[in-house]
């Protein structure tokens, strides 16, 4: 066999396993590889992290903060407790922190030990309110009916079962709590098979859950927000 042959071979079994693995660690963001590797990945990534998202304040106070504060208020609840799952660097919290209104307490939980460092030190200024937990989506540590409010932003997808999760996030939020989570959507949607739902169908799952209200809405190129409440 031309020696060009064997040439040829080896460089598309290089492409390939360069391709797999890309897709692995980038677009999966190591979700398929299990938990232990999405937080390795996140562990080394958070330092950069902020830089790379250049989150929109602005946008966050009005598509993630205020939301919340309306459903706050609409129930008459003033010192909220509220449980952010996968919370990264804060970004949650720190949305709701802004809020002047806002009197509550939030429980921020993430796997990755480097993120849970950034978002401490970003929210240094509101540490009496703000309790940093590392601990697994999907066996949340925390008794039934125990927060008003549960969210989950750009992260589901990246998680073994996804489904127990959210199961987990409706089984600690008080009746008539408000759910905000995230959907991935967009163009890499597909690379990320069996972890994503359009839309409508994510929605009409939550109400299959007994969530009441579910409202979905654009939100980010790769995302919209889905917000649902528990009867």
């Amino acid at each position: 066999m031309p020696i060009w042959v064997y040439i040829l071979v080896g460089a598309v079994v290089v492409g390939c396993i360069g391709l797999a693995l890309y897709w692995q660690l980038v677009v999966a963001e190591g979700a398929y590889l299990g938990p232990r590797v999405v937080a390795l990945l996140y562990d080394w990534f958070a330092p950069h992290y902020d830089r790379v998202k250049q989150f929109d304040k602005t946008g966050d106070a009005l598509m993630l903060a205020m939301p919340i504060m309306k459903h706050l208020s609409a129930s008459g609840i003033s010192c909220p407790l509220v449980l952010d799952v996968a919370t990264g660097t804060g970004r949650l919290p720190d949305a709701l922190l802004s809020q002047w209104r806002f009197r509550g307490r939030i429980v921020a939980l993430d796997l990755s030990r480097r993120m849970l460092h950034r978002a401490q030190t970003k929210l240094v200024a509101h540490a009496g309110r703000v309790a940093f937990m590392r601990h697994d989506a999907q066996r949340l540590p925390f008794d039934a009916d125990a927060f008003d409010v549960v969210t989950c932003l750009e992260a589901l997808e990246f998680m073994r079962d996804w489904r127990a999760a959210v199961r987990e996030m409706v089984r600690v939020l008080k009746p008539g709590g408000l759910l905000m989570v995230s959907n991935r959507i967009g163009p890499d949607a597909w690379k990320l098979p069996g972890r994503t739902l359009p839309t409508q169908a994510f929605a009409a799952w939550l109400h299959e859950l007994g969530l009441r209200d579910v409202q979905p809405q654009p939100w980010l190129v790769d995302y919209d927000l889905v917000t649902g409440v528990k009867p």
